[in-house]
């Protein structure tokens, strides 16, 4: 589904503080399957989820999608393709204090254009799926940790994407909601979703829901963990 080929990404390329994040790196990602990046920090393993996911561009390679070379295409078009392909969910939520639980999922769909009404329809069916409709109007600051989890998966999937990315999802959160979460990556499994995890919790990485491990050090994958 989505291909790496022989990505390079430089950072502060030619100045003093030049800092290589990933070299020369190769790497195939099957749909509909759970792939887990690990591997210690400073591996590279968030740079390497913002290029899966359409977040940045490599300094030199290519990226493929689904068939279709994008390393090259404008912004506008790779700003569409994350829109509609991709869901993310970040290590610290993201979540914007201030507003509801509902505006916080709806967020991500607004530029696609969908009347409100039929939106917030959408959120709230995904709000009463993951039982959170009774806190759609409360404000996020309000909400636990495991309910602010769960509000960011809603808003990842407002949308509907083919792919889950979730960078360090668990880093925050105890050993109950971690297994949660991945009870949830299991339930997105089942639908056909493909999902891309970067993280170097034990709970994560060990866990049965995954099919891939892929190893992570000094910005190189020393196990793919293909078959």
């Amino acid at each position: 589904m989505i291909e790496l080929q022989n990505i390079r990404k430089v950072f502060n390329e030619g100045r003093p503080n030049e800092y290589i994040a990933l070299h020369d790196l190769s790497l195939f990602i099957a749909a509909h399957q759970v792939t887990a990046l690990t591997g210690p920090s400073g591996s590279g393993k968030t740079t390497l989820l913002s290029l899966l996911g359409c977040m940045a561009r490599p300094t030199a390679g290519r990226i493929v999608l689904q068939g279709r070379e994008i390393t090259s295409l404008p912004e506008r078009f790779l700003t569409d393709i994350r829109r509609k392909t991709f869901g993310f969910i970040f290590q610290q939520f993201n979540l914007l204090n201030g507003i509801s639980v509902i505006e916080n999922v709806m967020l991500p769909a607004y530029p696609l254009g969908e009347p409100f009404s039929t939106l917030k329809q959408k959120a709230l069916g995904l709000l009463e799926l993951f039982n959170l409709a009774h806190k759609a109007a409360a404000k996020v600051e309000w909400l636990s940790g495991g309910e602010a989890q769960r509000t960011a998966i809603a808003r990842a999937l407002v949308n509907h994407p083919e792919v889950i990315i979730a960078d360090e999802p668990t880093a925050h959160l105890d050993t109950r909601l971690s297994r949660e979460f991945m009870d949830i990556m299991r339930d997105f499994k089942a639908q056909g979703k493909t999902i891309l995890i970067a993280s170097h919790d034990p709970l994560v990485h060990e866990s049965q829901v995954v099919d891939r491990v892929v190893r992570m050090r000094d910005g190189r994958i020393i196990d793919s963990g293909a078959i």
